[in-house]
């Protein structure tokens, strides 16, 4: 039986904000696959020997984060889903992957237009696949948004770094993504964590600040090229994540309704 078919014979009751959000998130991401922006793919190679140098590893890296298929997720939402009798929820996750892969596409597009290869493996999104590998869904979506708020940061200033104007578009397209997908994943975290205990949240928030704090400095370091070609330093970049992490939480600490 499908999982909708199965919550229809369900007595269980889903909270009001649940219920409501989900379906508003699928309602969104099914109307956004139908709104995406012109990408002049005809254009070709834009890049100069220098632009390559200074970004080519950065875009890789980061094409190889958005590509990844997100099984590990998608089985949790599903569990998810079924446990709380919300259909919405898995459908919208499958097609937030759906939006990530996209971006991966566009940006491989990209790479190969401008004749840089795509990578298999780095040790940064290495390190975020472990974490999520074996975690349930509420750590797996805390790891995931952290990503989600650094794209936020790096997308508006690689869009910066150079004068090509696909590059320009195709970021233009993931920062137009990126803010709701956030807030699509710190909604979710405030479902979960509603009902914690006040030095349950203490430490829940000060484990995920302790880990955004460790992956602004592994991003400056392994990005770092980009955002000074961006005339951004280090100072800017720290203090830009860190605003976008605020907004995030205060997400994450809504009270649900």
């Amino acid at each position: 039986m499908e999982l909708t078919e199965r919550c229809e014979h369900s007595t269980e009751v889903k909270t009001p904000l649940s219920e409501i959000r989900s379906r508003e998130w699928l309602d969104y991401f099914t109307r956004n696959i139908q709104h995406l922006l012109d990408v002049p793919w005809h254009l070709g190679r834009e890049l100069s020997d220098e632009d390559v140098d200074a970004i080519s590893a950065s875009v890789q890296g980061f094409q190889l984060g958005e590509s990844s298929e997100g099984k590990h997720l998608v089985r949790c939402a599903k569990m998810h889903s079924e446990t709380t009798c919300d259909p919405d929820y898995y459908d919208a996750i499958k097609l937030f992957i759906r939006e990530e892969q996209r971006h991966a596409c566009d940006l491989a597009r990209f790479l190969d237009l401008n004749g840089i290869p795509t990578v298999k493996a780095a040790w940064p999104d290495s390190v975020f696949r472990f974490l999520r590998r074996g975690a349930g869904l509420e750590l797996s979506i805390a790891v995931l948004v952290t990503a989600e708020i650094i794209a936020e940061v790096y997308y508006p200033a690689l869009q910066a770094a150079t004068n090509s104007v696909v590059l320009k578009a195709v970021c233009d397209q993931i920062i137009q993504d990126e803010t709701p997908h956030v807030q699509f994943q710190c909604e979710r975290l405030a479902i979960l964590r509603s009902r914690r205990s006040w030095l349950g949240g203490f430490m829940t928030y000060a484990a995920q600040r302790f880990l955004f704090f460790g992956t602004c400095f592994v991003v400056w370091m392994k990005h770092g090229p980009v955002f000074r070609r961006a005339g951004q330093g280090f100072r800017t970049f720290w203090k830009t994540a860190w605003e976008d992490y605020h907004v995030a939480e205060s997400i994450m600490r809504r009270t649900p309704n």
